[in-house]
C-alpha cells in the first residue's frame, strides 16, 4: 500500500544531541530500514516551514511503527495515499 507522510523535526530534537547524519546512514545505508519499505519519493521545501514529504510503500503496519519508533526526533503525520496520476493516465489524460 502507498503512504504519504508529512514530517518535521520536533522542536526538542536539537537539544537531544542526536547525530542525525549517523542515524540516517544506519537507516538508509546499513540496513536499519525495514526490508518491507520501498521509498518512492522524499521531498523537502528549502527555506520554508513546510513539512517534508516522504512517500513510501509497505504492506505492513509494523513497518510504519518501526519508522515512528526509529525516528523519534521527527513528528510524522502518516496517511494512506493514492496515485492519481496513474488513474488519470488510465483515463486517457496526458499527465507529464
Amino acid at each position: 500500500m502507498l503512504y504519504v507522510a508529512f514530517l518535521k523535526n520536533k522542536p526538542r530534537a536539537m537539544m537531544d544531541n542526536v547525530d542525525i547524519m549517523a542515524k540516517s546512514r544506519k537507516w538508509w545505508n546499513e540496513g536499519g530500514k525495514p526490508a518491507g519499505i520501498k521509498t518512492v519519493a522524499f521531498y523537502g521545501a528549502l527555506g520554508t516551514e513546510t513539512p517534508d514529504i516522504y512517500v513510501f510503500e509497505t504492506d505492513s503496519h509494523e513497518d510504519i511503527r518501526k519508522i515512528l519508533d526509529y525516528w523519534k526526533e521527527m513528528d510524522f503525520d502518516v496517511h494512506p495515499a493514492f496515485d492519481f496520476a496513474t488513474l488519470f493516465r488510465a483515463q486517457g489524460m496526458n499527465i507529464s
